[in-house]
């Protein structure tokens, strides 16, 4: 194989990568934040952050279940890391439908939003300390996942009314995203103080 086309499924390889940690940072912000509006009693901020929560795994698990494990699956034949990967999903997926029929003014549901942020960090480890090391050297078609996935991302992103897609652009690291816009900071402030 020609250098430049090790190279270009290299660079190709980790824009699935940096799609996939872009996503899963996205996710640890919305706990970590959930974290910081619980110090403040702020319950109905709380409440969003939880929706905007559920919203953006069902996408990441959408993206990850449909396209990048089937396509990588082979590539790691001999290990259960994608069996692992796919237990997860539906342990945080049964999490979350448990949620989704609960009331959010009982206690337990916030522990239990608290859980399910762990399992999702436990996800989150597993597939980058273990999975995407793995995947250095697979011979697939990184190009057309990467096109696949961030097309698919869209169309989940736009079905659950997630309201930021990251830019589909190859050459962008994963921006930060805040959780809430300027706006939201003073009705936040205000919620605390209640």
């Amino acid at each position: 194989m020609p250098h430049s086309r090790i190279r270009a499924a290299s660079a190709a390889r980790n824009d699935v990568i940096r799609l996939l940690r872009g996503d899963h940072e996205r996710l640890l912000q919305e706990f970590r934040e959930f974290d910081r509006l619980e110090t403040l009693h702020a319950s109905q901020a709380c409440q969003r952050v939880v929706q905007r929560t559920f919203a953006e795994l069902k996408v990441l698990a959408g993206v990850e279940q449909q396209l990048f494990y089937p396509a990588v699956h082979a590539a790691v034949a001999g290990t259960d890391l994608i069996d692992q990967s796919q237990i997860e999903h539906a342990r945080i997926q049964r999490v979350i439908g448990e949620l989704e029929g609960a009331d959010p003014d009982e206690q337990r549901y916030w522990k239990r939003f608290r859980t399910l942020g762990e399992y999702v960090r436990r996800h989150v480890e597993d597939e980058e300390g273990e999975l995407f090391p793995m995947l250095a050297c697979v011979p697939i078609d990184w190009d057309r996942l990467y096109d696949d996935m961030t097309s698919r991302r869209a169309e989940l992103a736009e079905d659950l009314g997630v309201a930021f897609v990251p830019p589909l652009r190859r050459d962008a690291q994963p921006d930060f995203v805040p959780s809430h816009d300027e706006e939201n900071d003073d009705e936040l402030a205000l919620e605390g103080q209640h």
